[in-house]
């Protein structure tokens, strides 16, 4: 059952991988943390990769002293691959293709982003194996703050990293906006989802293991 949710996990990190290149490909805005990472990472001259490593672990050190239960194999995963892999996923198509300009091309990567955005987020953290310090965020708002749900809090830091991320000259764009405001309830559908697929493999085993 442990080597399925660290499958689950991995696989969880590289959807939001493709869901980061997905957006930058697109270049009609990007996810807020995104948003985030770009605008501070052009301001310092730093490349995206490399400042997605730095602002995790920072804020890593914080999830760590709130709720360590959150953090695992999983939150390094997310932490050294996403940032890297989409740096070098978008240098693969830009040598290849070139930047895309066809608007239609450009929604369905959009759209392609915000799918896979939110399955990889739900992925990640119903394997419980360690999330994002930044998917750990509006987990730990919502448990302290009575009456705040995980889809509003994910609102309401989705829109402050937006804004954060365009004071430091990233590009608003409409997948900044939509998952600003919608991603937290698809990413609550696809943990609807795969806490019943991974509960059903988890009687599973124990079924298998007690015959």
């Amino acid at each position: 059952m442990k080597k399925i949710k660290l499958t689950y996990s991995l696989i969880g990190v590289l959807f939001i991988s493709l869901a980061v290149t997905f957006f930058r490909l697109a270049d009609l805005g990007t996810d807020p943390y995104t948003t985030f990472n770009l605008g501070v990472s052009d301001f310092l001259n730093m490349a995206f990769g490399v400042f997605i490593m730095v602002s995790s672990l920072l804020m890593l050190v914080f999830i760590y002293f709130m709720d360590r239960s959150l953090v695992g194999i999983g939150t390094l995963f997310n932490i050294f691959i996403v940032g890297n892999l989409s740096d070098v996923l978008v240098a693969l198509y830009t040598q290849a293709f070139g930047v895309p300009e066809n608007l239609v091309v450009r929604v369905i990567f959009s759209i392609l982003g915000i799918v896979c955005l939110a399955m990889g987020a739900a992925l990640y953290i119903e394997a419980e194996e360690g999330i994002a310090p930044y998917d750990a965020l509006p987990i730990i708002l919502a448990e302290r703050v009575p009456r705040l749900s995980f889809r509003v809090s994910r609102v309401i830091l989705d829109t402050l990293f937006s804004v954060i991320g365009f004071l430091f000259g990233a590009t608003i764009g409409v997948n900044t906006l939509v998952t600003a405001f919608l991603l937290g309830p698809f990413i609550q559908f696809f943990r609807d989802i795969f806490k019943k697929d991974i509960e059903a493999r988890r009687v599973k085993h124990l079924r298998k293991n007690k015959f």
